[in-house]
């Protein structure tokens, strides 16, 4: 609930960069037991190791950072030696991870799981600022609080380019 998609989606169209979401989530229950663990171990390293070999570039709308924090949230089981090392080959590929919060999430619930409240919002905030400091990839978090979406990408664009 941070307009990560809006921002995924004019970011790849001002770079030009492929945008992919795997629209399967939606319709599978975040805590399920083997759904995102399987997908983590068999379709999180395919992709890894093909962005790897392939040098092509993606902006991913969510991936295994999200798996980290859910299965932390869900108490889910998951594989966190996959976790690491599909984060350090994103690494060694010079990936980079952009992270979309806010300072509250005062009134905002989640329009496809009634269950994450504002309250919820906030912990997987916090879990994805743990995150931020476990991964080995560069990390940019974006404030997004105001909702404007120019500003957003400016920033974004600027942390790209400042090298």
């Amino acid at each position: 609930m941070t307009g990560k998609t809006q921002i995924a989606q004019e970011l790849s169209r001002q770079l030009n960069v492929p945008y992919f979401k795997n629209t399967n989530e939606w319709s599978t229950d975040l805590k399920s037991p083997s759904y995102f663990k399987n997908l983590l171990i068999y379709g999180g390293t395919f992709l890894v190791d093909f962005i790897h070999q392939t040098r092509h570039s993606v902006i991913l709308d969510r991936h295994y950072p999200s798996e980290w924090v859910y299965s932390r949230f869900f108490n889910r089981d998951t594989d966190e030696n996959v976790i690491r090392k599909i984060d350090e080959k994103f690494a060694e590929a010079g990936g980079k991870i952009i992270l979309c919060r806010r300072k509250s999430y005062d009134g905002i619930q989640d329009d496809l799981h009634s269950y994450i409240d504002s309250k919820v919002l906030t912990r997987l905030d916090q879990l994805y600022d743990e995150f931020s400091k476990w991964s080995k990839c560069e990390i940019l978090t974006v404030w997004v609080d105001d909702e404007n979406l120019e500003r957003e990408i400016q920033e974004i664009m600027e942390w790209l380019n400042r090298e």
